[in-house]
């Protein structure tokens, strides 16, 4: 009996054992050991392969960085402590994407012209060591050193004719070719590294630029390039670092493939739609698997009420989470990015970001530094019924010439749809240009509301105020209104009223009567006004009891969050003949496919924990009872 409760016994330790080992995940956030030490690793974007005089840090722009400035100019302390520099153009020399691309991957020319344009004299690491000198200087710190991290393209197993590297002819259709590859980029930039001799950094070691876990072709093969790399910077006393898409395929088995530090992206800053504890939820997954959390932020939350949220978003459900006290990363965009325009910025909001983002940073922000300062959003005024939605309209004909952008994409309903402007350059607006004006010179919008109203209260205009795209405010706005829609009067000449991106007009008056309601106005100075919505409504108080008033509409449009435009390079010059909506260099286009195509990849490994682990308890006690009933089936009868 005892023999027979031993083996039942071993069977349960052994299984569960494995259950444990499948489950063993670090359960808490990683300390700082795992980057030696540092803590705030910002990206630090660089290589521009179509302009030399792009995509390159001197140490005047990594001012901002290595150094805290106060709202006097004043430097106080150290900010960021670590820099991962890495390619921010989408294309390469041979016009390859730089980011893994089965239909266009990289060759050698575009690895050989990154690897020297990171180590371009005066410029990126050799500005950081200059700038990191300055910091130390003023600060009275000569013993202090900023850590770098240097990056590890990606070597696609479908590329054939790669060329060559150390005077070796590539293939990688061999994955001895892609093994040496990646050795070449790792010693190639440890050779750059050495023989510049910096006195004011440490490396940390080297970052893989792709973003998730690439499963094209042999995805065993593919694994060991992870551990090959892995294993070979470990050998050099170099760490491995990864900063996967939400939860990228591959995310939960950094470990096995040799990343020593880890932060997952939430992306929660280019949703269409913000999804509720994005960050919340992603930071606790982080803590299940001993990752931190990176930061996201672009430039337009330097202007725009909801960006500028989503990013105190980020700063407060980490901080609640705990991520603030670990190992973080941050995006902030390409050219000097978001903190550097947050620091010299004279705008109050737009500053914030840099102060705030010091706080969390050095582990010291708390909930009170957020609650106070969270941008209002431009919101309708309650308790009324608008009359205009859905009604027809006469408009100065929007521009149009066929680029295929956003906002050219018009269906003569824009102005009425209830839908107010919250994107750059979405369907939503209607694009005013001041090629294109009425006889009067001026540019307007007429709404028929289809029939005679006596209640009318309310008359509101809804314009951009972003101006990156040559896109400036109205001006000289008048309100007419009229019965027959040919003699008009005029209601109001309103001032312009701004909150965040958001530029309006907003009459409020006594009843009055009318059918037809003109808004027209002028350019300021760039060529265009883009306008979302005019509403024209009644206070409900005042029209509940009105037999005479038609059905109505619903008392509120309802506000659709339209597709953000990524990575948009601003256009302020006025001479511009329309809205730019190029695609600037970055990675943003890289990071904001999470709730695409990362999620599709990894929807085979990422099951519902809790069902299998329910499986697992009852594999065991099946294992219990088929031991049990071997045991004593195959226990001999004792001998008379």
């Amino acid at each position: 009996m005892k023999r027979t409760l031993s083996l039942i016994l071993a069977a349960i330790t052994v299984f569960t054992s494995s259950i444990a080992f499948a489950f063993s995940v670090s359960a808490d956030y990683p300390t700082s050991e795992v980057m030696c030490g540092y803590e705030n690793l910002v990206l630090t974007y660089t290589h521009n392969s179509n302009r030399d005089d792009m995509g390159r840090f001197s140490p005047d722009d990594l001012m901002p960085y290595v150094a805290y400035y106060d709202k006097n100019g004043k430097m106080t302390d150290f900010f960021f402590d670590s820099y991962l520099f890495l390619p921010c153009m989408s294309y390469g020399v041979s016009g390859a994407r730089i980011h893994y691309d089965e239909t266009n991957p990289t060759k050698a020319v575009d690895w050989e012209f990154y690897v020297k344009d990171t180590f371009t004299a005066g410029a990126n690491v050799d500005a950081l060591d200059v700038a990191f000198a300055r910091a130390k200087k003023e600060l009275g710190d000569p013993d202090r050193k900023a850590g770098v991290v240097l990056s590890i393209l990606y070597p696609a197993a479908n590329q054939t004719d790669f060329g060559s590297l150390g005077g070796k002819n590539l293939d990688f259709r061999n994955l001895d070719d892609r093994k040496y590859a990646i050795r070449w980029i790792i010693d190639e930039q440890l050779k750059l590294y050495n023989e510049r001799g910096y006195e004011n950094l440490e490396l940390i070691g080297f970052y893989w630029l792709e973003e998730y876990l690439v499963t094209y072709g042999n995805p065993t093969q593919n694994k060991e390039l992870y551990k090959y790399a892995a294993e070979y910077l470990h050998s050099l006393g170099l760490k491995f670092i990864w900063i996967p898409w939400y939860r990228a395929n591959g995310y939960k088995q950094w470990q096995e493939l040799g990343f020593d530090a880890v932060c997952m992206q939430p992306n929660m800053f280019w949703q269409t739609v913000a999804t509720n504890n994005r960050v919340a939820d992603t930071a606790k997954e982080c803590k299940l698997y001993g990752m931190g959390v990176e930061m996201e932020i672009d430039g337009r939350a330097l202007y725009n009420a909801e960006c500028y949220n989503r990013y105190l978003d980020y700063l407060e459900e980490c901080m609640l989470e705990g991520a603030m006290d670990t190992i973080k990363m941050y995006y902030q965009d390409a050219n000097q990015g978001v903190f550097y325009q947050a620091c010299h910025s004279s705008d109050d909001r737009a500053r914030s970001v840099y102060d705030l983002t010091y706080k969390y940073a050095k582990g010291t922000l708390k909930k009170a530094d957020i609650d106070g300062v969270r941008a209002p959003e431009f919101k309708l005024p309650d308790g009324v019924t608008w009359r205009s939605n859905g009604k027809k309209y006469v408009a100065t004909p929007a521009y149009y010439d066929g680029n295929g952008s956003s906002y050219q994409d018009n269906d003569g309903k824009e102005l009425t749809d209830g839908i107010i402007g919250t994107s750059e350059l979405g369907t939503e607006w209607h694009g005013f240009h001041k090629s294109i004006l009425d006889a009067d010179g001026r540019m307007s919008v007429t709404v028929d509301l289809g029939a005679i109203y006596k209640d009318l209260t309310h008359f509101v205009a809804h314009f951009s105020h972003i101006q990156n795209y040559g896109v400036d405010d109205p001006a000289n706005i008048k309100i007419e209104i009229s019965r027959d829609g040919k003699n008009f009067t005029t209601l109001s000449e309103p001032e312009l009223l701004f909150r965040d991106m958001s530029a309006y007009v907003m009459v409020e008056s006594k009843p009055i009567t009318a059918q037809y309601i003109k808004f027209s106005f002028t350019n300021s100075a760039a060529n265009f006004v883009f306008c979302s919505e005019v509403l024209v409504g009644a206070a409900q108080e005042q029209n509940k009891d009105d037999e005479s008033t038609p059905p109505s509409e619903s008392s509120e449009p309802e506000s659709d969050k339209s597709d953000i435009i990524e990575g948009s390079e601003p256009n302020d010059s006025a001479e511009s003949t329309e809205p730019s909506e190029s695609v600037s260099y970055d990675s943003a286009d890289q990071e904001s496919n999470a709730d695409n195509e990362n999620e599709k990849s990894d929807s085979t490994e990422d099951s519902d924990d809790s069902t299998w682990y329910i499986w697992c308890i009852a594999g065991i006690i099946l294992i219990v009872i088929g031991v049990s009933i071997f045991v004593f089936a195959s226990k001999k009868p004792k001998k008379q």
